[in-house]
């Protein structure tokens, strides 16, 4: 059983309602949070996966303490030396459980996956965890579901579309799903939103979308999903949080204009019935320069006071420090 708590943010300010952001809060009105916007490690990740955001992402170029103690499983799986770069995801299951996901960078993916137990023992793994599947798997995204239980979604440029496929918590297949057809998937978001399914965010060079799946596969925001309310020139993925137990928040690279135009850091924020709860995207906050990939994504952690922080980090930003803010359910932006 997943239990989520979310705080209650005191003293918030609301929308004037003309559509334009509030303005944020000094310091003293809201304590910053120690919160890291980024993972160094696979074990900082193991540490900082929580049932708010989506996976946490990285890349290690080593063995790490995890990685050294399956070391054998690893090689098995590979059929050889570990291919680093290995990339991972990491999510909160419940039960200080931990599921992880491997993939090889370079060449065949080969995707891995593992069910941790608090003492990072495997409970079950699945070798193949696309298998069965057409050619033309990618974007594949890691999150956990009801119960225990475990999800992968991808992308098939074979069929056109994004699928789900669940695991009990015993590692048993559970049901496989049909997100959405796409007619391009350049990048790929997943978290479980408890009690009500999943929330899956396709972007593509300009736009993104997105839908939310039952826990019984239905499509509950219609077939053509909604729309991320601005565009960017690049295919940046949507990074996705749920501040509280009836909505979830989207943060995203955008700009205000066309591909030339100043970069920002956008948000939204919708409820469980697909409907916006501010009056438009908030601005974040605008980059003094263009990203250095479009292709970013925005890390997300919770915040201070049920916030949720969204940064960039400076090899990102291409800046002089961090890209670092706290966004209440409210619309109240905090920029550290």
């Amino acid at each position: 059983m997943l239990v989520l708590l979310w705080a209650i943010v005191p003293g918030c300010r609301k929308h004037s309602g003309d559509g334009a952001p509030p303005s944020a809060t000094s310091a003293s009105e809201t304590p910053a949070s120690s919160a890291r916007p980024g993972v160094a490690s696979i074990a900082e990740a193991m540490a900082a996966a929580d049932l708010r955001v989506e996976a946490k992402r990285g890349t290690t170029n080593a063995f790490e303490p995890l990685t050294e103690k399956h070391r054998a499983e690893l090689e098995a799986h590979f059929k050889g030396p570990v291919p680093f770069p290995l990339a991972y995801q990491v999510v909160a299951v419940g039960s200080g459980r931990r599921a992880v996901l491997f993939q090889a960078t370079e060449g065949e993916a080969r995707p891995l996956v593992w069910l941790l137990d608090g003492d990072e023992n495997i409970l079950w793994a699945k070798e193949r965890p696309t298998g069965g599947v057409k050619p033309g798997v990618t974007e594949i995204s890691l999150a956990s579901g009801p119960d225990g239980h475990v999800c992968l979604a991808w992308c098939n440029a074979a069929t056109d579309s994004v699928a789900l496929r669940r695991w009990a918590d015993d590692g048993g297949a559970f049901a496989d799903y049909e997100v959405v057809h796409v007619d391009t998937c350049s990048a790929l978001s997943l978290i479980y939103w408890p009690s009500r399914g999943w929330v899956v965010a396709v972007a593509w060079p300009g736009g993104a979308s997105f839908e939310l799946i039952s826990e019984n596969g239905a499509l509950s925001w219609g077939r053509e999903g909604v729309s991320l309310p601005w565009t960017f020139l690049a295919a940046a993925p949507v990074s996705l949080a749920l501040d509280t137990i009836d909505s979830v928040m989207f943060f995203r690279l955008g700009q205000s204009s066309g591909p030339t135009s100043v970069e920002y850091l956008f948000a939204t924020r919708f409820s469980a019935e697909g409907r916006p709860l501010w009056p438009g995207p908030l601005s974040l906050k605008r980059l003094d320069r263009p990203v250095a990939d479009p292709a970013t994504r925005v890390l997300v952690t919770p915040g201070p006071e049920g916030s949720i922080r969204a940064a960039l980090l400076r090899s990102a930003t291409q800046g002089d420090a961090e890209v670092v803010v706290d966004v209440a359910s409210d619309g109240t932006v905090l920029r550290h």
